[in-house]
């Protein structure tokens, strides 16, 4: 079999055995692979700077018919910033969560780069609105981005409702685009919730500006809780239907949310809740 040298990612590590790990790395040069790092657990192991959960590294992968091994990792970045930090080490941990779940064995190179970037967004600015600008680009690299340039039963245009932007519109996850005024049951009051979503003036606003901007300016944008709230529904409901189920992080970043909420009430906050979501993503 032959020695691969790649650029990876370790999207998700798992105890194995007595001392090995199992791998789920995504790769410039072969996408997302399995491999397992012997003895990478016993203290000696000159491997485990290089393999931990997040880490940017050169590794030489021996290759093998359904499992690879790892027999040379070096780290080029370790995001220790996404490791320590309770909140940032969930978010990173859904990106990852997210790459994983949408991409076959050997697939998913492309989305190499947009997961690299994003991780060294989410080590310096507001977590939640990086979130929501990786979900959007992940689901527009995936093709299933929003759809705001036409209402998705009618194909009628929508930029001229959606420049207005004075009342609330209707998005269909289902459907995975705007529904136009001139479709939309909003007004009379026959919305099915469990498919369609009413979307506020300025979410809408915010997703469009969110699609155009430059990530680097991140930083700069700010957005009301409401409105942040709606855009993290409007997404996930769209994943949710494409994936066909919830990830399993959600769970965590919705106590996280509630955590915020109550420390900008009271003063406090605790991350305790999301203790057991470390010790399974790294070692289910």
């Amino acid at each position: 079999m032959a020695l691969l040298r790649v650029q990876g990612l370790v999207i998700r590590s798992r105890s194995y055995g007595e001392a090995d790990r199992l791998l789920t790395l995504l790769t410039l040069e072969k996408g997302k692979i399995s491999a397992i790092a012997k003895g990478v657990r016993k203290p000696t192991s000159r491997l485990k700077a290089g393999i931990q959960l997040f880490s940017h590294s050169h590794l030489m992968v021996h290759e093998g018919k359904n499992l690879h091994t790892v027999t040379q990792a070096e780290a080029i970045e370790a995001f220790y910033a996404l490791q320590i930090d309770p909140d940032r080490f969930a978010h990173a941990s859904y990106m990852a969560e997210l790459v994983d779940k949408f991409t076959l064995e050997q697939g998913g190179s492309d989305l190499y780069p947009l997961l690299l970037t994003f991780w060294h967004l989410l080590t310096v600015y507001d977590i939640a609105m990086v979130t929501r600008l990786f979900e959007l680009r992940f689901l527009d690299q995936l093709g299933y981005g929003p759809a705001f340039s036409a209402c998705v039963i009618c194909g009628n245009p929508l930029m001229e409702d959606l420049a207005r932007l004075t009342q609330p519109y209707l998005y269909a996850p289902l459907r995975g685009g705007f529904i136009g005024n001139c479709c939309s049951n909003y007004e009379r009051g026959k919305v099915d919730r469990d498919s369609e979503i009413i979307i506020a003036p300025n979410t809408v606003a915010l997703l469009r500006y969110l699609r155009n901007m430059d990530p680097r300016q991140i930083g700069k944008l700010k957005a009301g809780i409401k409105t942040a709230k709606q855009a993290r529904e409007l997404l996930q409901e769209t994943i949710k239907c494409r994936y066909e189920g919830r990830m399993r992080s959600w769970s965590v970043l919705e106590a996280i949310e509630v955590a915020e909420e109550g420390h900008n009430k009271e003063g406090k906050t605790s991350h305790g809740s999301i203790h057991n979501f470390r010790k399974n993503r790294s070692n289910p």
